[in-house]
Formats: structure tokens, sequence, C-alpha cells
């Protein structure tokens, strides 16, 4: 099981910042989560919004601004923004990082940076946005590690067949499950279902996990952990 950094150390003013990955890693964690977008100019910004209103109280949107724009503003640097490529400069090469594409016109970019780096081997690739996973599959041969994210459409009627459906269409390599399916659907329910997917060969993923306990339920269906606490969860694991 590899523990991944959710955003670095979770929510809030230093999320998606070099600052906050690294303290995650210092922790113990095998990897890093983090969130892309584009910029006006076509830079890969690390954000979970398109504005910067959350984090940083600004009425700034990403698609509107240029990185240079953002630079002058003084919101570039070691705990603030950061783009992709200096995720894959900064952190060290063994760092295995999942890139959630939050906008889909971000994927040639990102597509470009990964070869760059040659860091397609310690990649993963998610979204919510599930078809924009297929142009990874397309461009880099083999089985790169492409993951949808499902979130309340498994918690409701028919969700075990829409999971079927996804792995059926896209053949990922892994799926992100909310772990709140497990209060959904209960315990045993919910480790069966994903035993049978493992069994066919599909890793699982579960965001955004805290609690130790529950990991301590649901580690035998568990290959990646995302998570908030790096330093809790690392000790579980």
């Amino acid at each position: 099981m590899l523990v991944l950094a959710h955003r670095g150390m979770g929510k809030g003013r230093y999320e998606n910042t070099l600052k906050s990955f690294e303290e995650g890693l210092s922790f113990g964690a095998h990897g890093i989560e983090l969130d892309v977008r584009l910029t006006k100019d076509g830079a890969v910004i690390l954000n979970h919004d398109p504005d910067l209103k959350r984090t940083l109280g600004l009425d700034v949107k990403l698609s509107e601004t240029t990185l240079d724009e953002l630079d002058k503003m003084d919101l570039i640097g070691f705990d603030s923004l950061t783009t992709l490529e200096t995720v894959y400069k900064e952190l060290p090469e063994e760092t295995f990082i999942d890139v959630e594409i939050k906008a889909v016109e971000a994927v040639p970019q990102v597509i470009k940076i990964i070869k760059r780096f040659d860091a397609v081997e310690r990649t993963m690739f998610s979204s919510f946005h599930h078809d924009c996973l297929l142009a990874f599959t397309e461009e880099f041969f083999g089985n790169p590690m492409i993951a949808p994210i499902i979130d309340k459409e498994i918690r409701q009627v028919g969700g075990e067949e829409y999971l079927a459906g996804v792995i059926k269409k896209y053949k990922p390599y892994s799926v992100n499950l909310n772990k709140d399916l497990f209060e959904y659907l209960g315990l045993e329910k919910g480790l069966s279902m994903l035993r049978k997917v493992r069994e066919g060969g599909t890793k699982i993923s579960l965001w955004t996990l805290n609690d130790q306990n529950l990991l301590l339920k649901v580690r035998e269906v568990c290959d990646f952990l995302i998570t908030d606490c790096s330093d809790k969860m690392r000790e579980v694991v």
C-alpha cells in the first residue's frame, strides 16, 4: 500500500504547495496527490479550485491570468502557488505523484511535462472527467496508470454496476473511490465489492481516508491511501 499525501497535508492555506508536499513526505508518505489547472498562457498550475478565493482570499481566476502576472502578484513560491514542472524538478525523483486533472484543457501540457521528466512510471493520472484519461492511454503505450475518480455514483442504487461499467470502458490501472462508500454500502458489502474489483486486476485508491480505525478494517482492499494525515496513517501502514 502506498500512502499519498492529499494536496500535501490536506486542505487549507498551504494546500498544493511545495511546503505542504515536503511536509507530507517528511512524515513518511510514499508520494503526493495534487490538482492541476491551466493558466491563461498555458502553464500547468497547481490548485484545486478554478480561483484563489478559498485559499488566498483573492478574486483571481487562474484561466484568465498568466503565470507572469501571478508571479508579479507575488503568488508563486515555496509556500504559495507552484507549477507541475517545479514539482518534478524539486521533489525527490522516487516520489510517486497522483496528478488529478481538474481542467481537461491541461492534459496536453501535462503530457509534455511527463515526457520531459520521463516520469510516466511514477505518475498516476486521475480525474472526474474520465474521458480525458484516454489521452494518456493513447500517448503512453503499454498501461499508463490512469485512475477514474468515482464519488457519489457508487453511493447510490446501481453503484456497483456503474463501477463495473467504468472499468470495462477505460480498463484503468486503478479506480479512485471516496471512502464514504463504506458508510453507504456497509463494511462487509463494500469490502466484497472491492475485493472483486481487485481480483479482476484493477487497483483501489481510497480518498480522503484520515481514520486510523477505518484503515485497519479496509486495508486489505486498499492499494493507494490518499490522506490528509500522512503522519498518523503512515504509522498504521
